[in-house]
This record gives structure tokens, C-alpha cells and sequence, in this order.
């Protein structure tokens, strides 16, 4: 299996420094605004610097600059560092890079770059290195293709990675839909399906389609059809007391079908690293609660890693999911910290005692005086 098996950052957002060991599955916890979508948009910028398109400078500007990415909390020196290590097959790879931008310098320049495998030096550069052609600091050898040739892997790696948070309002209205690029939003996710070939899209969708008729009341049939103005739809059938059954679009599914049916259609790619921000959204909770299970079957089948976010108890009660898998997000004065569920004794001894990780994590990171929010007046 190829998986991050550790990302360690500083100066990143809401982390001044955190160091997280990662198995092929992991759930972040914590409370709102603590860091989690910040800490899945770390592997979504390796992503980007390697995608078409993208490159260090236009991952920075994704994000509204240097400013927007670079920790409010941090200390000099205020480089942004990501280092991660991959572990694929018998190999271990680490990409390490370190990053800053002066308020006199137009794009964001490399103060170091560091690959290696298994403890082997690949590549090492840093900004004395090439003070004499600053201009090459502005770009990594990791995404450019004449460079990255001893580790490629890494590059295919990074390019593989796969962030999915559909919106459901974003599908429902065509023209939000996207045709020649990436969202992990929705909008490219009719596209992605019609581009998907029949055979393989059509055993997909017969997965699918099982797993709705368990999860959706009344819900018989879903297919793929393109209208006649060449855009493609997904259409279900529900049973009701009439003989044939009722037909309906995309435009037409509850929020909850819509991102069950995101769900469902990621956890079926052929793909590297799965990135799941709340997938809990919208469904009963009688369904949050299988979802662990289907990654694990996933997983099985593919290799896939998988990292969510959440703040569902049901989704992390679950009884296969352990201590090392768990990382809760501490707010402090000096940014977010990040211990591991394993590492907390009080977790651990509530888990051995017979509670979920759910029951014996969460309240670690409730909002302080939470219970005071019934006390609001809004007039």
C-alpha cells in the first residue's frame, strides 16, 4: 500500500509546528476553525504544485498568497514547511520543502528542497545554493518534468491524491458545472462520471445502486443518461403507489442522496489518497455509522489511504477504528496542536474500559463553555 506515513508542518495556517505519524487510514477531530480542512489542504498544495496547471507560485495564489497560508502564530523564521514521508512497498520516501516570500518579491521563492529514499540524499537544494539565479528558487524540480526524473514516483505519487466534499448545490445547478478542470466541490463531478467508460461506469453505478436501495427509502433503480443538449445526468427511480415508478434528476436528489452519491462514486476510484472533509453531511446517522466500515472494504480492494475530517460520534463508533487512527485538534494560544488518540491516556483508558473512540475522544475537543451557547438572546 501506498500512504503518507507522516506530515510534519510549520507555520501552516492554523500549525506553527506539528509532527503526525499517519496509518493508511486516519480521522481528524477537533472543534470548528481548529485547523481540520487546513490540515487536509496540505496534501491538497503537494497536489497542486504537481497538477497541471499548478506549480508553487499558482498553489500559493490558490490560496490568497503568502499571507493567507503562513501561520498567524509563527516565529522567525517564518518559512512555510511541509515534509512528508511515503511509505511505497519496501520503500520510504521523504519530499521536504521550505518556502517564504518577501512583501518585495512578485512569487514565492524556495529556501530549501530536500528528496531522498530510504535515507539516500536524492536532491538538496537550497536558496545559497542558487543565490547566483534566484529565478530558479520560484519553481520546484518536483514539478517540473526534466527535473524530477530520480523521483517521479513521488511526483505520480502527489498527482494521484484526490479531495472529494461535494456540494450539492454545486451539482444541482448546471451552470456551476466545470468542464476542463478539477472540483472537489461537485462541479466536476457529472463530467468525471460521463468521462468514465461505459462498461466500468456501469458496474459502478450498479454498486451504487445496491447501496442506495439499503440507504434511501423507496429508491429503486439509478442510471446515466445525456440529454439532448449533450449533458450528462444521473437519474434515480423510487417505488410509489402507482405501477411504474417515479423518475427523477440530480436537481431533484436530497442533499443526503447527492453526497452519498459522492461518497459512493470516490470510494470506487482507482486513485492515491482519498481526502474526505465531513463526509457525515446530510446522512442519518444510521448511515454515518457504516462508513468506517466501507473505507476499510476499500481499502482492502484497492490500497487506497484515506483521511477524513469529522465531528460525527456515529461515524467513530465504530468499533474497528483505533486509538492510532484518531489525532484530536487542540486549540492554543500559540496555534493548534495535534496529539494522537493513542498517545492520551485518558482516551486510552476509556477505550480499553469499553467506549467507542467516539465516546472516549470528542468531549476532549468540545469548545470550552459550549453549554453557555443556550443562554443566547437574538434580540
Amino acid at each position: 500500500m501506498k500512504h503518507f506515513s507522516k506530515l510534519r508542518l510549520q507555520n501552516w495556517r492554523n500549525f506553527r509546528d506539528v509532527d503526525i505519524r499517519l496509518r493508511p487510514r486516519a480521522f481528524f477531530i477537533g472543534p470548528n476553525a481548529s485547523g481540520k480542512s487546513n490540515i487536509l489542504d496540505a496534501f491538497r498544495f503537494l497536489h497542486d504544485i504537481v497538477s497541471v496547471g499548478g506549480g508553487l507560485a499558482e498553489a500559493v495564489r490558490r490560496r490568497g498568497g503568502i499571507s493567507k497560508v503562513r501561520c498567524l502564530h509563527g516565529r522567525i523564521p517564518s518559512n512555510v514547511e511541509i515534509d512528508v514521508e511515503i511509505t511505497m512497498d519496501s520503500s520510504k520516501w521523504q519530499y521536504f520543502l521550505s518556502f517564504n516570500q518577501n512583501k518585495s518579491e512578485e512569487r514565492p521563492r524556495i529556501v530549501r528542497e530536500a528528496v531522498a529514499r530510504n535515507g539516500a540524499t536524492l536532491l538538496d537544494r537550497s536558496a545559497e545554493q542558487e543565490k547566483n539565479d534566484p529565478l530558479t528558487l520560484t519553481q520546484t524540480h518536483l514539478e517540473q518534468i526534466g527535473t524530477n526524473r530520480d523521483f517521479r514516483e513521488v511526483y505520480n505519487f502527489f498527482l494521484e491524491i484526490r479531495y472529494s466534499h461535494i456540494v450539492p448545490q454545486i451539482i444541482r445547478d448546471s451552470r456551476r458545472n466545470v468542464d476542463d478542470v478539477e472540483d472537489p466541490f461537485g462541479g466536476d463531478f457529472l463530467r468525471r462520471i460521463h468521462e468514465t467508460p461505459k462498461k466500468q461506469r456501469d458496474a459502478r453505478l450498479r454498486r451504487m445502486k445496491d447501496a442506495l436501495a439499503i440507504a434511501v427509502p423507496q429508491f429503486e433503480d439509478l442510471s446515466f443518461e445525456v440529454d439532448e443538449g449533450g449533458k450528462p445526468h444521473l437519474a434515480a427511480a423510487y417505488r410509489h403507489w402507482r405501477k411504474s415508478p417515479s423518475k427523477q434528476r440530480e436537481e431533484s436528489f436530497s442533499d443526503g442522496t447527492l453526497r452519498l452519491l459522492g461518497l459512493l462514486w470516490a470510494l470506487g476510484e482507482k486513485a492515491g489518497p482519498l481526502l474526505l472533509e465531513e463526509p457525515e453531511l446530510s446522512l442519518h446517522d444510521a448511515v454515518v455509522a457504516q462508513i468506517p466500515s466501507m473505507l476499510a472494504t476499500m481499502q482492502r480492494l484497492s490500497g487506497r489511504q484515506v483521511i477524513v475530517t469529522t465531528h460525527s460520534e456515529a461515524l467513530l463508533s465504530d468499533a474497528g477504528v483505533g486509538t492510532g487512527e484518531v489525532h484530536l485538534f487542540l486549540s492554543t494560544v500559540n496555534g493548534t496542536e495535534v496529539r494522537t488518540a493513542a498517545d492520551i491516556d485518558i482516551v486510552k483508558h476509556l477505550y480499553e474500559a469499553g467506549l467507542s473512540i467516539g465516546e472516549a475522544a470528542l468531549p476532549l475537543v468540545k469548545p470550552e463553555r459550549v453549554e453557555q451557547l443556550s443562554l443566547f438572546s437574538p434580540l
